[in-house]
Formats: C-alpha cells, structure tokens, sequence
C-alpha cells in the first residue's frame, strides 16, 4: 500500500541563492507565507535545531508542530539545496504519524530555480491526517515562494 504524501513544484524566475535565503528567512515567513505563517525558533536554521511550524488551513483555522531539522545543505552551484525536517513529539515517539518534508531548490538555465517539495507519511493514524489541507498548503507556500523570490530578484536587479 502506498504511503500518503504531500507534494509541489514550481519554477521560480530567480536564482538558487535568492529562492534559499526566502527559505531560510524564518523570522519574515509571516510576511510572505499563507501557509506557514510563523515560526518558532532559535538563532538561525542548523542541524538538529528545533522549530515549530503553525500553519494556516485554507478554511482559516489552523495547527502547529514540532519539527528537527534534519538536512541543510545549501545549493551551490549546480549541487541542489536541501532542506529537510522530521515531525517531533508524541505521535512519531509512539509510531502513531511519522513524517518528514523535504524541500529541494534546483538550478535551471537562465539563472531560474526548481523548487520541489514533498513529505511522506507513515503509522497507525495516517487515515485521518488531513491529506487534502497539506496539499492545498503546499501549493500555496510555493506560489507564495515563487512570488517573494521573484520580488525580492527583481528588486534587487533594479527591475
């Protein structure tokens, strides 16, 4: 049976560099993000560092969640960026919800990015994760990316 994922692509009109640093901007998602619209946090984004995510539902209300970072590795040059973090607390301790999302930003030719994300789940209580909300969440958030990286490109282009 195949496990329940999430996942979304985009090709944004900016560089790696610029679309990573949106990324990493933790403090200013609530200025760009209708998904994830804050982030909890210490200092900036490293390995093993916790976050805790709230997102916003498309209907308006809304969840947060524990989260290690687990993959952090910036794009240079043709090498891709990779961020990822795992779901922390109670339900993965007990194998009740398991998940990690993985956000990749690629080069493509023409100094634009791919953007890609996905996030796979698996335990005993997947049947009533809201599927459907996270997709929806995950679309916005790269529209959402895709417009602030290309802002921020063309601002700094002087376009």
């Amino acid at each position: 049976m195949p496990r329940p994922f999430a996942e979304a692509s985009i090709d944004i009109d900016a560089p790696p560099a610029h679309v990573w640093a949106v990324m990493l901007d933790l403090a200013r998602y609530h200025e760009w993000n209708p998904f994830i619209v804050a982030i909890d946090h210490v200092g900036s984004p490293a390995l093993g560092g916790a976050l805790r995510l709230h997102v916003r539902w498309n209907d308006g209300t809304g969840a947060s969640s524990g989260e290690e970072i687990t993959e952090l590795v910036a794009p240079d040059g043709e090498r891709a960026g990779r961020l990822a973090y795992r779901f922390t607390g109670l339900l993965p301790t007990f194998g009740l919800v398991r998940a990690t999302r993985v956000q990749q930003v690629a080069s493509l030719p023409g100094d634009r990015t791919r953007y890609f994300t996905r996030e796979e789940f698996t335990g005993l209580l997947t049947r009533f994760l809201p599927l459907a909300k996270v997709q929806d969440g995950f679309d916005r958030h790269a529209r959402a990316l895709k417009a602030r990286a290309e802002a921020l490109a063309a601002a700094q282009d002087g376009r």
